[in-house]
């Protein structure tokens, strides 16, 4: 699934939020806080309330550019990359990417059906939270 929308919200402003959501979620899973430096590279464990778990590898972290994570779960592959351009004086355009590859046949005919079933929701619900981050901006 790919899905590019424009933000009315300078490019470092919308990194900022979305690096501290990752160190908050690095801070609740593990107990610690992130590493001050780069989070690229970093690498933890994630739980779910369903008792399901995964490990995380954040693959990039460039401030203002791109932000980028691969999830391995016992069922699936999960890649997430959020890639930002600045495209006019507090305006950005955000690519966000993501990709689910199942580990077996099982898993990849779920995966095809939640996409072709709950995609547009997803998709719809995604450019709403980020509409609304961007909003927040200005308040």
């Amino acid at each position: 699934m790919q899905i590019k929308v424009k933000l009315n919200a300078p490019v470092d402003y919308l990194y900022s939020q979305l690096i501290g959501s990752a160190q908050a979620d690095i801070r609740q899973q593990t107990g610690r806080p992130a590493p001050k430096q780069s989070l690229q590279g970093y690498r933890y464990e994630k739980r779910w309330g369903n008792g399901m778990t995964g490990s995380l590898t954040i693959t990039h972290a460039e401030p203002g550019i791109r932000y980028a994570y691969q999830l391995e779960t016992p069922r699936d592959h999960y890649g997430v990359d959020y890639q930002f351009e600045a495209t006019a004086d507090h305006q950005t355009t955000l690519t966000y990417a993501e990709t689910v590859i199942g580990k077996d046949n099982k898993a990849q005919a779920n995966n095809r059906m939640g996409i072709f079933l709950l995609g547009w929701f997803r998709k719809r619900r995604f450019k709403k939270m980020m509409s609304q981050m961007a909003a927040a901006y200005y308040q």
